[in-house]
């Protein structure tokens, strides 16, 4: 079995609790974000499901996690969403759609959490139409020194731990993939940001 679905699938169970603070100070950044979402979406990283209050109505969503059991967290808060939404299991390294499916695709903190960001963005451009949008919300490694060094410190236990990278060139990656960063807003510090790309 996949060690990072075993991962998310054992912390699933605490995940509102650890990322409660987070979402408090996020959701007014995140509905800002969100407010760019449009016509077919694909949701990377569900999770519990949490930035769901936080999307505009009477969207199309497609809702996508890794972890089974966090897709099972999320089935009331999808369901409670104002428009429709579907959740798959699926890696958002490798997913099963075909090539330009979604007019939007949206991640959350997905991007320092997959081992392979590059592949990923590019396996997201491949199913994002040429005129779409790819909105992330993302961690993401600080330009200061002195957060840098913590970030890369805290990365080491991290990543054994649970697979999570705090030091992500996520901008550069969406670059590489193919994307140019259209806008670009840091939510906290310069280690949290918002940020909208179009596939070039």
């Amino acid at each position: 079995m996949n060690s990072k679905k075993q991962s998310y699938d054992r912390v699933a169970k605490v995940f509102d609790f650890l990322r409660g603070g987070d979402m408090r100070r996020w959701n007014p950044h995140q509905k800002s974000l969100f407010e760019k979402l449009q016509g077919n979406v694909l949701y990377v990283g569900t999770g519990t499901g949490l930035e769901t209050v936080n999307f505009p109505p009477n969207l199309n969503i497609t809702a996508i996690d890794l972890s089974f059991q966090m897709l099972e967290r999320s089935k009331t808060r999808v369901e409670k969403y104002p428009g429709h939404m579907n959740r798959c299991q699926m890696d958002a390294e490798t997913t099963g759609f075909r090539e330009n499916s979604f007019d939007t695709v949206v991640t959350v903190c997905v991007l320092c959490t997959v081992k392979h960001p590059v592949p990923c963005l590019k396996e997201l451009k491949r199913v994002l139409k040429p005129e779409g949008r790819l909105v992330m919300f993302e961690h993401v490694l600080s330009r200061n020194p002195f957060y840098a060094l913590a970030l890369k410190t805290m990365s080491n236990l991290t990543e054994m731990l649970e697979g999570t990278y705090l030091d992500r060139h996520t901008v550069n990656n969406a670059e590489k993939a193919g994307f140019e960063i259209l806008s670009h807003k840091n939510v906290y510090l310069d280690i949290v940001k918002a940020l909208v790309a179009k596939p070039v």
